[in-house]
């Protein structure tokens, strides 16, 4: 399972959800969507929160392998 960092990496930039949203051109819901992993940015998408966020790409998130037992 893919586990996204926006939310945590926009905290230590003291960037609020509101504007991070503004500048991606998403709405708001979106953008909580994404931080609560409902949902994922495309890549297009990932490259502009990274470039916001003064970050690389890869680490906006992370995979974990999901317990099947």
């Amino acid at each position: 399972m893919f586990q996204n960092r926006i939310g945590y990496w926009a905290e230590q930039r003291g960037i609020k959800h509101k504007r991070l949203a503004k500048e991606c051109g998403v709405s708001t819901v979106t953008l909580s969507k994404w931080v609560n992993n409902k949902t994922q940015p495309d890549l297009k998408q990932s490259f502009i929160l990274a470039r916001i966020l003064g970050i690389a790409v890869d680490q906006l998130g992370e995979y974990q392998e999901e317990d099947t037992q």
